[in-house]
């Protein structure tokens, strides 16, 4: 290949008409096609976009702040066709403040977006630091009279992208066009991709993975696929509907695909799905043999790495069954790419035999120029003309062919779904957010879906609060945090005594040893709250997919007729504080959700059900609130009461409602005065008419309820043997109580008031 763009007019002279490019919706149906005569005359007219406009040229570094997309493609290839060097930003996961970072340490001259993916405030501080160009059509009609300056040869950098390493600064690896295109090459020829194939993108753009398959697919002249992202639920019919033939995935799409049999079945005639790549995280074994029995098509793993352009080893095609099982439940990573000459190492560079432990370590075209602006790293990442990977390994012959397997990672990242997570940068984040933390260790655990999760190790400071109170309001402060990514959150924490700590004579930590000695026992997930023989009681977020179905389809049952819509749902639980109680058998059985509010008594008692709870949102919590309200509570043993139609009373006066009240007519008034937590019940604070005109049941009416104060130095457990309707009130005290908040409210419903009155 001369240069990127002679490629793509080769590809548009031999097949103007032929599809290069396809957007489409959520569902895979096709919103825009482009031929690649069309990618073509784009790229051509982006680069008079960047010459004419911009200003820009051979060398000029940009950074790409967008989400997958037709044109995060085609202004990709036209940098790289004019020796301009992109670097690609993570939109999703990265603050404000690494985006920042990663601007600078790359030397960014220009960053590219769209509107509305950064925050006002956001994007006023960036442009503070780089010019920002919002792209729109204008890019689609500049006219071509003078032919951009393409740059000659494929040897200059395109790309620097960002990986986390063991230390809490991401490192940017340097990539040149020519180690891209080489790793694409080999991509190619592993997979056998032809130009009747579709390659379907399901990987952020701003990773390798997709970049350089994206780029395998341009060489083989087929066609490519442009979701807005990965659906769990809509993965088969991405598929089906695009008609690709082949994709690329993370175990964690593996695993998530295992329970949709449903939604195979519903597309399988259409599929034109003929192999798939899995790799970017250590891949579970039985997870890909389930996967390739029930859906019937074949897994190819691969290895490697971002600084490697991708793909270093592969699993080939064409093998026996039986052969390619057997590398399967070995979990081989496969043999070398043609470009790569990949050996064991030991510590000082020796080259280790058949079977023997050591480094995996690549030489060849693919490998990255080095690290930007660090000059400590690039003497760590090279030994003997080698890039050292940090993974342990050993590779054993099969035929007259060297085979690798992984043992396991030198390097302390966390891998979760595909991504690299620095352990020191979540630990930064953790001691900024926890004045109580004297130490703290992040370190992998093993997890079904994503082949890790994060687990946090917590040294506490010596403290007048139990360590019980303490890792309780740690996980409060960790789940309800608007600044911590959630894909980094901990999912586990568990507490260490500083004397326990394993250090070296020199008094390093030995993070390793902290891991093996981390049993599953002594490691709580982030959420749990208390359990007890008959129910475990979880705080519920968004990511718990399954329970936050479960959870919705409860509230709206117990809620009926004034059902709210997911998104409304997902709000209420990202906002308020929702536990659920789940039963012996994984279901939610029922769960409860309140605020954290400073607003006095008597402000309360003047407000609506909709301004107390922004509209079910609870966009109304305030994080430093000194009390609790419970706005609703729900159990799978409630059962909704019918309404006639046009047989509504007129709502009685608040005196005649006080009377059925006190008269102990009332159930959910009856429940809020019963004991729990070992103390007296709820008093009425205030009747309060209106509250919730929709709420025919209750005949617009809502209760303020006040519970006696909570003794911060006792413990509220959930009662066992009581309902679960009061043990779900008492897992909120127990929350309270570790908030160190003593006032406990409920603004609650007289849900009996209409048939009171009805048959009045």
């Amino acid at each position: 290949m001369k240069n990127l763009y002679e490629h793509i007019l080769s590809l548009a002279t031999q097949y103007p008409e032929k599809e290069a490019l396809l957007s489409c919706d959520s569902h895979g149906n096709a919103q825009k096609t482009y031929t690649y005569k069309d990618v073509q005359e784009i790229v051509e007219r982006t680069g008079v976009w960047f010459e004419r406009e911009l200003g820009l040229c051979a060398g000029d570094i940009v950074a790409l702040a967008l989400p997958n997309s037709v044109e995060f493609l085609l202004i990709s290839w036209t940098a790289w066709a004019m020796g301009i060097v992109t670097v690609p930003l993570d939109i999703k996961r990265d603050t404000q403040k690494e985006h920042l970072y990663k601007v600078q340490l790359a030397k960014v001259t220009l960053l590219i977006t769209k509107e509305d993916i950064f925050s006002p405030i956001d994007f006023e501080s960036i442009k503070e630091h780089v010019k920002v160009v919002n792209i729109n059509e204008s890019l689609q009609h500049n006219e071509v009279i003078i032919a951009p300056a393409w740059e000659k040869g494929t040897a200059h950098s395109a790309m620097i992208l960002f990986t986390s390493g063991t230390t809490a600064a991401p490192k940017g690896a340097e990539l040149t066009l020519e180690n891209i295109l080489t790793n694409a090459d080999g991509i190619y020829n592993w997979l056998q991709i032809r130009k009747e194939d579709r390659f379907c993108v399901l990987l952020p753009l701003h990773h390798i993975n997709s970049t350089t398959f994206c780029l395998a697919s341009l060489l083989a002249g087929a066609s490519i696929v442009v979701p807005p992202t990965y659906s769990h639920s809509r993965f088969w019919e991405q598929l089906a509907k695009t008609k690709c033939t082949f994709t690329s995935i993370v175990p964690t799409i593996c695993y998530d695909q295992l329970s949709r049999e449903k939604e195979f079945n519903e597309v399988k005639k259409e599929l034109k799905i003929s192999r798939i790549q899995i790799g970017s995280a250590p891949v579970v074994p039985a997870d890909a043999k389930e996967f390739m029995e029930k859906f019937g098509i074949p897994l190819f793993q691969g290895y490697g790495q971002t600084e490697t352009a991708l793909r270093v080893t592969g699993v080939p095609m064409g093998l026996e069954k039986g052969m390619h099982e057997i590398l399967l439940a070995k979990n081989s990573i496969g043999k070398e790419m043609k470009w790569a000459d990949v050996q064991i190492m030991d510590s000082k560079g020796n080259i280790l035999k058949e079977g023997k432990e050591g480094e995996v370590a690549v030489k060849g075209p693919a490998i990255m120029k080095g690290y930007v602006q660090n000059t400590d790293e690039n003497k760590k990442a090279f030994l003997n003309g080698y890039f050292l990977t940090g993974d342990l390994g050993y590779y054993k012959n099969i035929g007259e062919e060297r085979y690798f397997f992984l043992k396991g990672r030198i390097k302390e990242i966390i891998i979760k779904g595909g991504i690299n997570l620095s352990p020191v940068s979540i630990e930064e984040r953790l001691r900024k957010m926890c004045k109580d933390i004297s130490e703290v260790y992040v370190i992998g655990v093993d997890d079904r879906r994503f082949g890790e999760e994060v687990g946090a190790v917590v040294c506490f400071k010596k403290s007048e609060k139990s360590v019980e109170k303490l890792k309780t309001q740690l996980a409060h402060q960790i789940i309800s945090s608007k600044e911590f990514p959630d894909f980094e959150k901990p999912k586990y924490i568990g507490v260490i005594e500083e004397f326990f700590i394993p250090r070296t004579t020199t008094g390093k930590v030995q993070r390793a040893v902290i891991k093996k000695n981390m049993a599953e026992s002594a490691l709580e997930q982030i959420t749990l709250v208390a359990k007890n023989n008959e129910y475990i009681f979880f705080r519920l977020i968004k990511d718990e997919k399954r329970y936050m179905k479960q959870a919705f389809t409860l509230f709206n049952y117990c809620w009926q007729p004034m059902r709210i819509d997911e998104d409304t749902f997902a709000s209420h639980v990202e906002n308020g504080i929702v536990i659920i109680g789940v039963d012996t058998k994984d279901n939610v059985a029922g769960l409860i959700s309140f605020i954290k509010t400073s607003l006095k008594e008597e402000e309360i008692a003047k407000l609506s059900y909709q301004e107390l709870t922004g509209d079910v949102t609870l966009k109304t919590n305030q994080e430093e609130g000194d009390k609790i309200v419970c706005v609703s509570i729900c159990s799978n043993s409630a059962k909704p009461q019918e309404i006639a139609e046009g047989s509504t009373p007129k709502s009685p006066l608040p005196e005649e409602m006080e009377a059925y009240l006190l008269a102990g007519a009332d159930l959910v008034y009856n429940f809020h005065q019963k004991p729990k937590g070992g103390a007296e019940g709820a008093t009425l604070v205030a009747l309060l008419p209106q509250a919730r005109p929709e709420d025919t049941l209750s005949l617009g009416y809502c209760m303020l309820l006040k519970y006696p104060e909570l003794v911060l130095s006792k413990v509220i457990e959930p009662d066992g043997k009581a309902s679960l309707a009061v043990q779900l009130m008492e897992s909120a005290m127990h929350v309270a109580s570790h908030m160190d908040i003593l006032k406990v409210y409920a603004f609650s419903r007289p849900s009996g008031a209409y048939k009171y009155f009805t048959q009045k």
